[in-house]
């Protein structure tokens, strides 16, 4: 496990407003990855989930939900990508995860999920400052430099609650250590 200290501000409401600066220690699990496959709208689907995190406790320092959706250019049966297409794609989400989880040592993303199904990959994060991660994908896009189309969202979710399913779904029979 990491110990690691984050800098979150905090608003004070009084007769003026002002900013605080608030450090607050938090673990972060060694990630240990689960892979099930399952059946989402009659399509096959294969999930990768982060399981360390099924008990983190400190859900509120990460607490947006980002979710980015790749297509897939090239499929086969039931809509999955080719072996090519899918390691084409996999290299990129791995270049985005990077960057989007920022230090190793005080990251400002934690990876969740992914998830490939219907012609499409998509990547979920619990992330602590969502601006971050809103510019860097929105660069992405309005530049135009993006290999494959691609959308995402980042919601407030401090309890994990849209999340959870990625977190309590496989079951722990078919769990594999990655």
């Amino acid at each position: 496990m990491r110990k690691v200290i984050l800098i979150c501000l905090s608003l004070m409401c009084g007769l003026s407003s002002w900013s605080q600066t608030k450090q607050e220690s938090v673990i972060i699990p060694e990630e240990q990855f689960s892979v099930f496959g399952c059946t989402l709208d009659d399509k096959p689907a294969v999930v990768v989930a982060n399981s360390s995190l099924r008990k983190f406790k400190s859900k509120n320092v990460f607490g947006w939900t980002c979710s980015l959706v790749i297509d897939f250019k090239e499929t086969a049966e039931n809509n999955m990508p080719t072996k090519e297409e899918f390691d084409f794609v996999l290299n990129y989400f791995e270049q985005l995860d990077s960057v989007i989880r920022g230090d190793k040592n005080h990251p400002n993303a934690l990876f969740l999920a992914r998830v490939t199904w219907n012609g499409t990959f998509e990547a979920i994060w619990q992330v602590n400052n969502p601006e971050i991660v809103s510019q860097y994908l929105q660069s992405i896009i309005d530049d135009k430099t993006y290999p494959r189309e691609m959308d995402y969202r980042i919601e407030k979710d401090s309890k994990w609650k849209k999340v959870k399913w990625y977190l309590q779904k496989f079951p722990t029979n078919t769990k594999t250590e990655l």
